[in-house]
């Protein structure tokens, strides 16, 4: 097992993580599609397989039909593997909040492991390779149809919540 991995790659990949994580809940697909190369191959445990565009052509739909969803990344190990490439592993958990034809929310919690191995292309590193391990599951209805229930509303300033650049975060993220 090999660590010699420098700090210029360690934060290419950290920000690449984040930034798809980012892209997937703002509904911003350019970003989403950012640390991939446009051949990545991308496995996610039985659901899909295919490139990074096919998924975002797949999981964009999905999603859109959701009342929300947050994706989270942490425990971001990286290192070079016996063949000299880098990969790391992400432990990813993501909340999808879902309603039914009769108004119902259900919170849907997915944890699982984005397994990526990495390669430099035109000055940046990029996934070349995705496998998505899903670890577990867990469903939890709200008994309560209110929304406040489940999203209580901004106290104070008025910040937006969006999934797309109408999002509070635009204002200062914006490039």
């Amino acid at each position: 097992m090999s660590y010699n991995v420098t700090a210029e790659e360690r934060n290419q990949i950290s920000q690449g993580l984040y930034a798809y994580c980012r892209g997937l809940d703002r509904f911003d697909r350019e970003l989403a599609l950012s640390p991939f190369a446009a051949d990545a191959h991308l496995v996610y445990s039985g659901i899909f397989e295919g490139t990074a565009p096919e998924f975002m052509n797949w999981i964009w739909p999905i999603h859109a039909s959701m009342f929300v969803h947050v994706h989270r990344v942490v425990n971001i190990f990286i290192e070079r593997n016996t063949d000299g490439d880098l990969v790391s592993e992400s432990y990813v958990q993501v909340l999808l909040r879902t309603t039914s034809a009769s108004g119902s929310m259900t919170d849907n919690i997915g944890n699982g492991r984005y397994v990526d191995r990495w390669a430099e292309q035109d000055g940046r590193v990029v996934i070349v390779e995705r496998d998505y391990v899903l670890d577990a599951t867990r469903a939890y209805p709200h008994e309560q149809q209110d929304l406040s229930a489940v999203r209580p509303a901004s106290q104070g300033a008025a910040l937006t919540w969006a999934r797309d650049e109408s999002d509070a975060s635009y204002r200062l993220l914006r490039a």
